[in-house]
């Protein structure tokens, strides 16, 4: 029996070598055999078989029966492949999110060498869940055109609790809001505010929540804990009317809306 090529392939993604992965594959295909078996089954020369064995022993991927001769049986895939690609995905998640912050700093300097940022800067930090909030209702109140958020799970049910009446009231004024949450959109809080903004679920989670009113203002909030009260907590926010960091997240929000559903 064969052993394919992209198998191995994806097998040395995980941080196998080839001739791991070409022994741990004929063993999960076949079940236990000798070190001479896997050797020609596998394809591996001899003076490489004994030493990869020993190998994927270290690492779990199999164990050792002993006896004359050995035998080398395979471990579950799902109980040790599976945690390697769930924390590789943990890694590839966080690359990302640093990967978006490289890319909004280059935007950035690329926009002020253009002479952008001419207008003047607005920052404000602001701490304390009941204060962000309080933020984020007067942004709603006087939103003109169009709402845009970027909220955890907890965070919807948050906004959905802080937030119901002025969002309903900016939609009466014909105000668009965009909302996209981590979050089922299968629970009782997405079905209700689903009547009165544009809700999908993002394809990632991230940690930090995104408020954008207009194009012209926004507010970035770290929420600590991040669960469902919203009189209590120590969060701490970020607004702005920079005009680079409005243009640069809500054309980031707008890519990950595009992909979200």
């Amino acid at each position: 029996m064969a052993v394919e090529d992209r198998e191995v392939s994806a097998l040395r993604r995980l941080g196998l070598t080839e001739y791991e992965a070409r022994i741990y594959l004929t063993l999960v295909r076949m079940g236990p055999l000798k070190a001479s078996e896997v050797s020609f089954f596998g394809h591996v020369p001899r003076t490489k078989t004994y030493g990869s064995i020993r190998e994927l022993e270290r690492k779990g991927l199999l164990s050792v029966i002993s006896g004359r001769p050995e035998l080398y049986v395979p471990s579950n895939p799902a109980e040790v492949l599976t945690p390697i690609i769930e924390r590789l995905s943990r890694e590839i998640e966080e690359s990302e999110e640093i990967v978006q912050k490289l890319i909004l700093s280059y935007e950035s300097s690329r926009l002020i060498r253009r002479g952008v940022s001419k207008e003047t800067t607005e920052f404000l930090k602001i701490e304390g869940r009941r204060n962000v909030i309080d933020r984020v209702g007067q942004m709603l109140s006087d939103s003109k055109k169009s709402v845009k958020f970027c909220v955890s799970a907890q965070g919807l049910v948050r906004m959905y609790k802080a937030h119901y009446g002025v969002l309903e009231a900016a939609r009466k004024r014909g105000v668009t809001v965009k909302v996209m949450s981590a979050g089922s959109l299968k629970s009782e809080v997405a079905k209700e505010l689903s009547e009165i903004v544009e809700l999908r679920q993002m394809s990632k989670h991230f940690k930090t929540g995104l408020i954008l009113v207009d194009g012209r203002e926004m507010l970035v909030v770290e929420s600590s804990p991040d669960d469902s009260k919203i009189d209590y907590g120590s969060d701490t926010a970020f607004w702005t009317r920079n005009k680079i960091f409005t243009e640069l997240y809500d054309e980031l929000f707008d890519r990950l809306w595009s992909i979200s559903k």
